[in-house]
């Protein structure tokens, strides 16, 4: 009898959206499915929703005659070096708590399980398409949260608590504005899409109305901005967004990322995350201004992560099948 083909799962919880891909042999896609995180609702309803999403992707592929030999989860979040413990993961409002064991995964003993900070597997999936292996790599994710990841030689720094490349919680601005991890003055609290809301909904207190305005269709106190909405905003020229995203942004993450930059002095930032997916290209040359007079070390390259809503899935269920 032919040995029954396997797929690994790769699941990216991020604060917004709960994407899980199922990978082959070759990493190809074989199954997808994207659902709203609904994290306001609670850690328990998040975990449910996770199970049922997970069950859904098995039934799909075992009916394409797949198994399932592994599964991967990243989270936006502190996960604990070797363990399945997240610490704290504030845009998802957890603390101390094991999704594997609230999943009924670690029961499971026809599965390598992984659990792993979302940054680090968005990472380690762009370089699985990079060829031109440069030695030291840092990742800035920019989306609901500001996450971060380091590789030096193709491998990932987790540092001796896990926590390595947490760089949403650098300080930007000593007894700045309080950040969702109860601290002042992060990164996280000036870009990331709630702290975007904040500035939005000032705004919209003017009389002056914006097209950004008129393209928010949602309440932004129980949602974070959407990227696509930013993006239209912008390429309308609407005179708010442009500042908000070329100078306002741009500005606090080449702040932030000249942090990094001084400290290792990297070969290559990989800019990854809704953001940069729906404005990337637009932000570069402002970001690289930021960045030459922030940095004491010649900046390096920036390259756009290619991987899109696939590299979390891809590095998660890479690290689950190799764990």
């Amino acid at each position: 009898m032919a040995k029954q083909k396997q797929v690994s799962i790769g699941i990216d919880l991020g604060g917004s959206n709960i994407n899980a891909i199922a990978f082959d042999a070759d990493y190809a896609h074989v199954f997808e499915d994207k659902i709203d995180t609904e994290a306001r609702d609670g850690y328990k309803h998040v975990i449910a929703r996770l199970q049922d999403q997970l069950e859904r992707i098995e039934k799909a592929v075992r009916e394409a005659g797949y198994s399932v030999e592994a599964v991967g989860l990243g989270v936006p979040g502190l996960v604990s070096a070797g363990s399945d413990l997240v610490k704290i993961a504030p845009n998802l409002q957890w603390e101390n708590v094991r999704p594997f064991v609230d999943m009924k995964l670690t029961a499971r003993k026809d599965l390598r399980i992984r659990l792993v900070n979302d940054v680090n597997a968005g990472l380690m999936g762009e370089l699985t398409r990079i060829k031109s292996n440069p030695k030291i790599v840092a990742a800035y994710f920019c989306g609901t949260g500001i996450g971060g990841a380091v590789a030096i030689d193709g491998k990932l720094i987790t540092g001796h608590d896990g926590g390595a490349g947490e760089v949403g919680h650098m300080m930007v601005l000593h007894g700045g504005r309080r950040c969702s991890c109860g601290r002042d003055g992060c990164l996280e609290a000036y870009i990331g899409k709630w702290a975007l809301n904040r500035k939005i909904q000032q705004r919209m207190k003017s009389s002056k109305r914006t097209e950004l305005q008129n393209l928010i269709k949602y309440n932004l106190k129980k949602m974070p901005v959407k990227s696509s909405t930013l993006k239209k905003a912008y390429e309308a020229g609407d005179k708010f967004t442009l500042y908000l995203m070329n100078e306002y942004y741009s500005k606090f993450l080449a702040a932030g990322i000249s942090q990094t930059v001084n400290l290792l002095s990297p070969d290559l930032i990989v800019l990854g995350g809704g953001i940069m997916e729906s404005l990337g290209q637009k932000l570069l040359p402002h970001i690289l201004k930021y960045l030459a007079a922030y940095c004491i070390n010649t900046p390096p390259a920036l390259r756009l992560a290619e991987l899109g809503d696939a590299a979390g899935p891809l590095g998660s269920a890479y690290m689950a099948r190799n764990s």
